[in-house]
């Protein structure tokens, strides 16, 4: 996906005191849908409303390896936090913001930072993410990327109760450093030095479909999701906030992302108060 670099409510309620290298990507509303569709009839909580879409647009490639894909929303945010986004960040430390525009070298490697994706969690229409975040940020985030183990999140803005309070969308998953070598995508690790002499086939591929590494996370969709959710938790409980988890259970336009690499129906919801 990227060197480029997803309600009946099944509730685990856990409360816990203190708690893709990319090359260009053009992304589509679903096929036989308009953005901001309001066919769905929308359903609203104090943490946030449905968004329009529970999966991104439509994503392409210029790679015939990688058929158009759209990647799942599975955590949120919730408007009920009053620690703010910048806040979390900041608790998680090693979460780093990265942009579209940054290009990086990577042992010899060329490569952008993030590339942009869609989601209409508002009803608006499909925009691009209101922000992009890397473990390890974009030069330590790629060497991540290399044994499989880079995970890095899209966020997107919904505004709730009239404006006054922001639930955040947020697409995560694991991704690895990946090359296309005579027509197949493969791991950059297995490609070193084929790799260095040729940046402009090094893409990440989600871990769990062709060109990732899978002993780690074999679902690099649903993986990403938990680990970054407790990444939150482990972080609120650091720092002396409260926070409280519970997973609900969506209607999905998809079952599987980039390179068919399934995810489930469930979405983490974390709330933080200070």
């Amino acid at each position: 996906m990227r060197m480029w670099a997803r309600a009946t409510v099944a509730v685990v309620a856990i409360a816990v005191a203190l708690t893709g290298c990319v090359k260009s990507r053009t992304s589509a509303a679903p096929a036989g849908s308009t953005a901001g569709d309001a066919a769905q009839e929308k359903s609203c909580t104090a943490d946030y409303c449905d968004p329009a879409d529970w999966d991104t647009a439509l994503t392409s490639t210029p790679l015939k390896q990688i058929p158009p894909f759209a990647e799942p929303i599975n955590v949120i945010i919730s408007a009920g936090s009053t620690v703010s986004l910048a806040q979390i960040q900041q608790a998680l430390g090693d979460w780093k913001t990265v942009s579209t525009a940054t290009t990086v070298s990577v042992t010899g490697i060329h490569i952008k930072c993030i590339s942009s994706e869609k989601a209409d969690v508002t009803g608006g229409g499909y925009v691009p993410q209101h922000v992009a975040w890397r473990l390890g940020g974009c030069v330590d985030g790629n060497d991540l990327s290399i044994s499989g183990n880079e995970d890095h999140v899209r966020i997107w803005s919904q505004p709730v109760s009239g404006g006054k309070h922001v639930a955040w969308f947020i697409a995560a998953s694991y991704e690895t450093m990946c090359v296309v070598r005579n027509g197949k995508l493969q791991t950059a690790a297995a490609n070193k030095a084929w790799t260095a002499l040729h940046p402009a086939s090094a893409y990440h591929c989600v871990d769990g479909g062709p060109g990732s590494i899978t002993t780690k996370h074999a679902d690099g969709y649903d993986d990403a999701a938990r680990d970054f959710a407790a990444a939150i938790l482990a972080a609120a409980k650091s720092h002396g906030w409260h926070a409280s988890q519970r997973i609900v259970t969506v209607n999905r336009r998809g079952s599987a992302g980039e390179g068919g690499v399934p995810f489930d129906d469930t979405v983490y919801v974390v709330t933080v108060a200070g």
